[in-house]
């Protein structure tokens, strides 16, 4: 069984209770909680910051935002994480070459829902003189720790020329 489905894992009011994709096997469980805003849509995105050496937080950023999980307030989430063992979340970056000058690889940071801790990693960059017919790179990240996320918030590393357009999709969290 799978679907879409009310769940109030502090079993409180079921007032504050939150709607999840939930998926029961013989052999898992699994409820998955989608941002709100899942996609941050393919821009020139760091055009305006150039300081070099630097992160730049896309929620600070012009039409940036954090990522939000309507209802997955800090009681609920406590709750969704003591009945869970793992929890996992895929965030895809895609690029697209642009004028883009510098090393192949960026660095990234991650901000985990504790929002004083983040995951810092490097995402295969686009640069010039790729095909652009192959359509746009992309570098899948995968999160595994059941006490940090779900993911709110990226940084990535500015420096050089970056007027090239990327984007990042946030994938569910999947607590089971």
């Amino acid at each position: 069984m799978e679907g879409m489905y009310y769940i109030d894992p502090n079993q409180g009011s079921p007032a504050d209770a939150l709607l999840a994709y939930c998926s029961f096997s013989s052999t898992s469980k699994q409820t998955c909680l989608h941002p709100q805003d899942s996609q941050l849509p393919t821009k020139a995105w760091m055009e305006d910051f150039s300081e070099e050496g630097s992160f730049q937080w896309l929620s600070k950023l012009n039409q940036g935002f954090q990522f939000y999980y309507q209802g997955a307030n800090v009681v609920q989430m406590r709750f969704l994480r003591l009945h869970s063992g793992t929890a996992v979340q895929k965030v895809t970056y895609s690029c697209h070459p642009g004028h883009r000058l510098g090393p192949a690889y960026r660095d990234v940071k991650f901000l985990t829902d504790s929002r004083t801790q983040s995951y810092l990693g490097a995402v295969q960059d686009c640069v010039p003189g790729e095909e652009m017919e192959s359509g746009p790179r992309e570098s899948v990240l995968e999160f595994e720790d059941l006490h940090l996320l779900p993911l709110r918030d990226v940084a990535l590393m500015g420096g050089g020329n970056a007027t090239y357009q990327f984007g990042l999709t946030v994938g569910p969290v999947c607590f089971s």
